[in-house]
């Protein structure tokens, strides 16, 4: 399943090691003085490249050390659930809009389920989330739920990867005074980054969700 990180996040992470030579060190603007061999100049400059080399390598390895769980806090702001947390609420409740599914008979499928769903605010995140993790536990081998899987933890990861970019750079201003410099462009570029890909990991959530929903459904009434 990591496979996704081999190219996608790799790719983005040297967009990132790109920008951050141009806005946040000063090494274009030294190459001139270092073609005229000024030692201290080229010092500066190989320092730039060995700081946002070291960046990016940090950035890439941190991944592997933030677990799932803290992963998808940041990427609900540590306030938005989970999809699959509220999934047998929302089908209650008729706003899930996929038309790959039924609202009516995922209402009749899961009647069970939701008639049971704890009243305490936590207790049903864990409930609905468990019921629907034995759901995926029988199709997860499923193409269509493989991809859509594959697709949220890729988005998530590039969420995830960006975050830890920026703060890295925040705090190489500090480690690294006078040759990180600070660029209100390279924060906003970041800052962007962040939304989309927080965004697209939700859509891509609620995706994988759903698809495990509707194949149960449609592997059930044949």
């Amino acid at each position: 399943m990591k496979e996704y990180r081999s190219k996608e996040m790799k790719s983005l992470l040297l967009a990132y090691f790109l920008l951050f030579l141009l806005w946040g060190t000063p090494i274009f603007s030294q190459i001139p003085e270092a073609t005229e061999n000024n030692y201290k100049t080229i010092i500066s400059i190989m320092e730039g490249v060995t700081i946002s080399g070291v960046l990016s390598l940090i950035t890439f390895l941190g991944d592997s050390l933030i677990s799932s769980n803290l992963k998808d806090k940041l990427v609900g702001l540590f306030f938005i659930p989970r999809s699959g947390q509220t999934i047998f609420s929302r089908i209650s409740n008729k706003t899930v809009n996929d038309d790959r599914l039924l609202i009516s008979d995922a209402i009749s499928r899961y009647s069970g389920i939701i008639e049971n769903r704890p009243s305490q605010k936590r207790d049903k995140l864990y409930y609905e989330n468990a019921n629907w993790y034995k759901i995926y536990s029988e199709y997860k081998k499923e193409g269509a739920i493989m991809q859509a899987q594959t697709d949220y933890l890729l988005c998530r990861d590039l969420y995830i990867e960006t975050l830890e970019f920026l703060v890295l750079y925040i705090s190489s201003l500090f480690l690294f005074n006078g040759t990180v410099l600070f660029s209100w462009r390279f924060i906003l570029a970041l800052l962007v980054m962040a939304i989309i890909t927080n965004i697209s990991t939700h859509i891509k959530m609620n995706r994988f969700v759903n698809t495990v929903i509707a194949i149960d459904l449609s592997k059930t009434q044949n």
